[in-house]
């Protein structure tokens, strides 16, 4: 079966914004989890005609159809009427879930009232899933070759039918074979419709992994999904994607998903199996400090110096005195050194280095927001000149994060 998915959220409290919808985006996660499409969310109030209105287009366009809410005890609550109707079944009482309504009032010293007869009602022909966290259980009717399924709208019931009944009920019919996994590639300095173009055969062209355009805020986002039953299996997939990708518009690339960028360069370098050092001037630490925020960085960042002054950039880092006289300790020539002599020392795959001025005056003609970085990749040193606005720590700020996005696109490109 080609799934295409659908889930319903039946509540009027829902339409009135009284309480947010958090089931639907829990269900879609888990079904794409298992490999499975989800297509259509629909949200509709208690109301007979609209709900017969809404199951009616959901079982001519989906084969999955999960429905969450409306299964209580009220008269309100009529999702079991509405399927019944559309079933073309009747209604009938599941003795084992009405002893256990009835248990639950009787520990309790409560009266049931005969409405809570209503909580244990099945549809004539399909399936009943216990509840072991409430007292509504979850339902199961195959109407015309689609598949139905009925879940209480509370979070914590829904999500243990799901996942203890559902999911193993779809497992069993074979219908999750092939997980899907994405990855997000983040890119700047390029629009959404100029990065399509470059990607347009790519994308005419996908089976596994798909490709998928995406706008964000100030950047353009790839989404790359790929279908396999294991991970290993998915990352060689999107891997090999990414790899095209990179070849049209690796330019443009600067790290992965939502992930914050020194989160991302942490991730690459522990993929590649990569050590950094750096050497800080204007940045006085701050990048190490980003760095280390991190967990599992210890085998990765080897540390970093920070040589403020000239002093120390000619005591401890190395930079010739004359180097420092002629072309001054901001300026590319200082920061090539500084990266080569720190990648040196700590012996590391990437060493970068940070000198400019914060201000407020210029140094050695350079106005405040002048910023120089290089860095050092196994030898080869490339070094790029910035020119950042704002205060002293908005400029320190934004060195360190032009200095990951550089480092970045180093590895990926």
């Amino acid at each position: 079966m080609n799934s295409k998915c659908e889930i319903i959220s039946v509540g009027t409290e829902l339409l009135l914004g009284q309480i947010v919808d958090t089931n639907a985006s829990w269900l879609s996660e888990k079904l794409n989890n298992i490999g499975l499409n989800v297509y259509y969310h629909q949200t509709v109030g208690d109301n007979f005609n609209r709900l017969a209105s809404v199951f009616e287009q959901a079982q001519k366009r989906s084969n999955i159809i999960i429905v969450t809410g409306g299964l209580g005890p009220t008269e309100d609550d009529l999702t079991r009427e509405v399927a019944a109707s559309l079933f073309e079944t009747d209604l009938k009482l599941d003795e084992p879930t009405f002893q256990e309504v009835q248990s639950y009032y009787t520990e309790r010293n409560l009266t049931m009232t005969e409405n809570n007869r209503k909580q244990a009602l099945y549809f004539n022909g399909g399936e009943v899933f216990h509840n072991k966290v409430g007292m509504a259980p979850g339902l199961h009717f195959e109407h015309k070759g689609v598949l139905w399924f009925f879940l209480p709208g509370v979070p914590k019931e829904m999500k243990w039918i799901a996942t203890e009944k559902v999911i193993p009920f779809l497992h069993d019919k074979g219908l999750t074979e092939g997980k899907l996994f994405h990855r997000i590639l983040t890119f700047q300095g390029i629009g959404e419709s100029a990065l399509e173009t470059e990607l347009l055969d790519l994308i005419q062209g996908q089976t596994n992994p798909t490709i998928a355009p995406l706008a964000g805020n100030g950047y353009i986002m790839i989404r790359l999904t790929a279908k396999a039953n294991k991970e290993a299996e998915a990352d060689k997939l999107l891997d090999d994607t990414e790899q095209l990708v990179h070849e049209r518009v690796g330019d443009y690339f600067f790290g992965y998903g939502d992930q914050s960028l020194d989160q991302q360069l942490v991730h690459l370098l522990s993929k590649h199996e990569m050590t950094l050092s750096a050497c800080e001037s204007i940045t006085g630490g701050q990048f190490a400090s980003t760095i280390v925020a991190n967990k599992g960085v210890s085998q990765l960042f080897k540390g970093s110096i920070i040589s403020y002054t000239d002093e120390m950039k000619e005591e401890i880092v190395g930079i010739p005195h004359n180097l420092l006289q002629k072309e001054g300790a901001v300026s590319e020539a200082c920061a090539k050194l500084m990266a080569d002599n720190t990648q040196r020392m700590a012996n590391s795959n990437l060493s970068i280095s940070f000198t400019g001025v914060a201000g407020p005056d210029e140094v050695n003609g350079y106005e405040p927001g002048t910023v120089f970085i290089a860095i050092n990749y196994n030898g080869e040193t490339k070094c790029e000149h910035y020119h950042f606005s704002g205060d002293r720590n908005q400029i320190r700020d934004e060195a360190v994060q032009a200095g990951l996005k550089q480092l970045i696109h180093m590895i990926t490109s």
